[in-house]
């Protein structure tokens, strides 16, 4: 792909961010009921080592991503989490897995952990859905099809992202219900869409009105009990992700729930030679 396409490739992508609020106040499990149960001690100790180590947003994002892809067995893979660091607002997927939250979102938004889920849902769902892959097939073949630079394939580009924005919105609340996070989380961030100036974002996205009236309409049609009771079940058949912090990044690699971690897999292969893991702090 050129430096253009992909340029444009990125801009598409980075469009389908939801602007919300962010986070408890530090050292408060967001979900103490996690720790509850027969393996209750595992969670505390994979929990506690992960509050301790890691900065607050990054343990916070660690929590919601690990509660809604086990509620939502989407725990067989592994999930990476970036923060920019720059001060803009943003959020988007790209890559295979990976969630980037900028920096600036983080900061200016506070007290809402489920809106914050929804947005996280919403990029999971983008995911799930394949729709990087796919629009990056679809955006290189109109771009020799029509011409990068034209109407045409502006057109053809800003449908199919509307549709997919539409489509993560859909499933993400269906995700971030499931994993107990409240529905009135979603029509927060609608709220605080439709409040932005919003001529570029609604070329790529639903209209904030178009996508609070659709969350409505998936409260009425899915009850938020029933989604919780199966979301429940699966949390509580399965134990909580690890995760690997790479520092210099800002970096969390949420690893699957068959395993992931490097160091564990070579001294599961290798017993005689362990390698003893790093433990690495902000400071």
């Amino acid at each position: 792909m050129s430096a253009f396409l992909q340029n444009t490739f990125i801009l598409l992508t980075t469009l389908s961010a939801l602007l919300l609020p962010i986070a408890p106040a530090a050292h408060a499990d967001p979900f103490p009921e996690d720790n509850a149960g027969e393996a209750a001690g595992e969670h505390e100790r994979i929990y506690g080592e992960g509050e301790q180590k890691l900065p607050e947003d990054l343990y916070l994002l660690y929590r919601i991503v690990d509660r809604i892809a086990r509620a939502n067995n989407l725990d067989n893979e592994p999930w990476r989490v970036a923060i920019d660091n720059e001060r803009v607002l943003n959020a988007y997927a790209s890559e295979a897995n990976l969630l980037t939250i900028y920096f600036g979102y983080l900061d200016q938004f506070a007290g809402n952990v489920s809106a914050l889920a929804c947005v996280v849902a919403h990029e999971m769902a983008h995911h799930t859905e394949q729709h990087v892959s796919r629009s990056d097939v679809f955006i290189s073949e109109w771009a020799e099809k029509y011409g990068l630079g034209s109407s045409k394939f502006h057109r053809r580009a800003e449908e199919l992202w509307r549709t997919y924005e539409a489509e993560a919105d859909i499933i993400g609340y269906e995700y971030a219900v499931t994993a107990g996070f409240d529905p009135e989380g979603c029509i927060r961030t609608t709220e605080v869409i439709a409040r932005l100036p919003g001529g570029l974002q609604e070329t790529t996205h639903p209209s904030a009105t178009q996508r609070r009236d659709a969350y409505e309409v998936l409260m009425a049609e899915q009850p938020a009990e029933q989604l919780r009771a199966l979301g429940q079940a699966n949390l509580a058949d399965s134990l909580p992700l690890t995760y690997d912090m790479l520092w210099d990044y800002n970096w969390l690699r949420i690893n699957p729930a068959q395993g992931g971690d490097n160091v564990d897999d070579w001294n599961r292969l290798f017993p005689d030679t362990p390698i003893q893991p790093t433990v690495e702090t902000s400071e």
